[in-house]
């Protein structure tokens, strides 16, 4: 399934190409987020937003839903945490 989405990308993009337009694909609806810093000195807001993104220990990380307040959320916790667009490729090797 992921194979076809991609490829569809890509067929969508080439024919915007050949008529001179431009193809801009949907933004990303899932990201992976990570903990990377301990919490020692941060604000008590960052400490419950790392509550609320389930990222209790160093290392822990969670695919989280991208909307509005999720990236408020982010934009919160950015010094404590890494986030990304996962591939196929990333999460085989997560799991």
């Amino acid at each position: 399934q992921h194979r076809h989405i991609y490829r569809q990308e890509i067929h969508m993009t080439r024919i915007a190409q050949k008529a001179g337009n431009y193809y801009v694909s949907a933004e990303p609806k899932l990201v992976f987020v990570i903990r990377i810093r301990d919490t020692n000195g941060v604000s008590p807001r960052v400490y419950k937003v790392m509550q609320l993104l389930h990222l209790r220990q160093i290392l822990n990380g969670t695919f989280v839903k991208l909307n509005k307040a999720s990236i408020n959320m982010l934009g919160i916790a950015e010094p404590c945490v890494a986030w990304g667009y996962p591939n196929l490729k990333c999460v085989q090797l997560l799991l």
